[in-house]
């Protein structure tokens, strides 16, 4: 079932294209346009602001996973009375508002930027807008949640690195730990707690960061080591290289403390 989708007018789209344009310059130390897109965002996205409420409303359709089917269509009917509840016509004009300043700082090539969810989105937008005819918006609420309630598909394991001395395991996010962690841990586990404040903005900026910095150092090294290690840390990069396509959540964090960890351990 296809439908006609207007990607600009998708908040939600809106978002992620600005958040993977600030990951690819944090990444490749390009500052003007770190700047520039986090400007953007902090502009039309801070708490207050009708893109943000709207983009809270497409994100609570996120995390649905093992949720029953008819709890996913009352969460589907609730997003949709507060959607049309909004100031639709303020909502376009800021839309159209944040459409031309990323055109004219940013360039039009920014909306070719490869957005993970982007089906999931643009079926979410059709569903809100209620634009369709009843049979067909009732097949496409009915498809969503069919999609919705599928389980989440089995993630590949993270490299085993045991044969490095990896001794720093964080578990969680305790003060428990605090005593094992090495400074880069320290930082990164601060800002991500403190995250919350900005909407994770700068945390996302910090992150982009030192993923970039945590890859070279791990290829610096894989030369260097027997040919099973240099597998491992072969897997590990590549691991590393799917970073920005994931969501940044408390998992990928974890995971980025123990290859923080490992960097640490074979220096």
């Amino acid at each position: 079932m296809k439908f006609n989708h207007n990607k600009k007018r998708n908040t939600a789209f809106i978002y992620e294209t600005l958040i993977k344009e600030l990951s690819k310059a944090s990444m490749q130390n390009q500052t003007a346009v770190k700047n520039k897109v986090l400007s953007i965002l902090k502009e039309f996205f801070r708490k207050g602001r009708i893109l943000k409420q709207e983009l809270e409303i497409y994100k609570s359709f996120e995390d649905l996973r093992g949720l029953e089917e008819n709890m996913i269509g009352r969460v589907i009917q609730e997003a949709k009375k507060q959607f049309s509840q909004m100031d639709r016509e303020t909502a376009f004009k800021e839309q159209t508002r944040v459409v031309n300043r990323i055109n004219k700082e940013l360039g039009p090539s920014t909306w070719g930027n490869f957005v993970k969810d982007y089906k999931r989105i643009a079926t979410v937008s059709q569903v809100l807008s209620e634009s369709l005819g009843p049979k067909k918006q009732v097949l496409l609420e009915s498809k969503l949640i069919q999609d919705l309630a599928k389980p989440e598909p089995e993630k590949k394991a993270f490299p085993n690195v045991n044969n490095l001395a990896l001794k720093t395991f964080v578990k969680n996010f305790n003060e428990e730990y605090s005593q094992s962690l090495n400074e880069s841990q320290k930082s990164l586990l601060h800002k991500y707690i403190n995250s919350y404040q900005d909407d994770g903005l700068e945390f996302k900026v910090y992150l982009y960061e030192e993923v970039t910095r945590l890859k070279a150092a791990l290829v610096g090294k894989i030369k260097n080591q027997d040919e099973d290690t240099a597998n491992k840390l072969e897997r590990v990069v590549e691991q590393i290289g799917k970073y920005n396509q994931r969501k940044i959540n408390r998992d990928l964090v974890a995971e980025i403390v123990k290859i923080q960890a490992l960097v640490e351990n074979i220096k």
